[in-house]
């Protein structure tokens, strides 16, 4: 294990948690100078707020999170260059988890953070986010949070269905934005090691989270 490697990915992962923390508390309080500025976001409230343009007139909590997200998107670029992706071998449980968010907010539906740069770097992470599950290195919720998150900025299907955003539950049923084959989804998420989505949907309803990392996953990690 690289003990330097997993202190500055838990670091850049609090510098997220700081940033986006003070972000959901205060952005309430920007609501309305916002609306002034005519922008239509693409992403629904707060989210929306995010998308500030020009950035450079925009409160500091949210120029804080932008920056936040690229400083660390930049960071974690040149670490899977000089180490492929850095999962619990090498940077230990919480430094899989930490590399893991910063991916995930890279490839955010926000315009702002979800640039196209980031967005091709996510998707270059998935063969080795891939290998990493495989070798039980890294989360399988992982791989398909960040696998889906990616077909929403394409407008696609999800594959794995992991994203409370892909479907909402009447009378017990998953009810998607975009036609999917049930029977597709929980093969897919088979081969990963991934439970049926009925699981998902019976654990959202009784309230409990489905967290793809931190001190209570959804799934434990996996024996190597």
């Amino acid at each position: 294990m690289d003990d330097g490697l997993r202190a500055e990915l838990t670091a850049m992962f609090e510098a997220d948690t700081v940033a986006v923390t003070a972000f959901y508390a205060q952005a309430g309080d920007h609501r309305e100078r916002f609306a002034a500025t005519g922008i239509v976001p693409a992403t629904p409230w707060p989210f929306g707020l995010l998308e500030w343009s020009p950035i450079e007139s925009a409160p500091p909590l949210v120029r804080r999170v932008v920056e936040v997200v690229h400083a660390n998107a930049a960071r974690l670029r040149r670490i899977v260059a000089d180490h492929g992706w850095p999962g619990r071998s090498l940077a230990g449980e919480d430094g899989a988890d930490a590399a893991w968010l910063v991916l995930q907010h890279a490839s955010s539906g926000v315009p702002t953070l979800g640039t196209p740069e980031n967005l091709a770097f996510c998707r270059s992470c998935m063969p080795l986010l891939a290998r990493a599950v495989r070798a039980g290195d890294a989360r399988p919720r992982q791989l398909a949070a960040t696998v889906d998150s990616l077909r929403q900025a394409d407008r696609l299907p999800p594959v794995y269905a992991v994203l409370s955003t892909d479907y909402h539950i009447e009378d017990g049923r998953p009810v998607f934005r975009h036609h999917v084959a049930l029977a597709d989804i929980d093969r897919e998420r088979s081969r990963i090691g991934l439970p049926p989505l009925a699981s998902d949907i019976h654990r959202r309803q009784q309230g409990n989270p489905l967290h793809p990392a931190g001190p209570t996953p959804a799934e434990p990690w996996r024996e190597r």
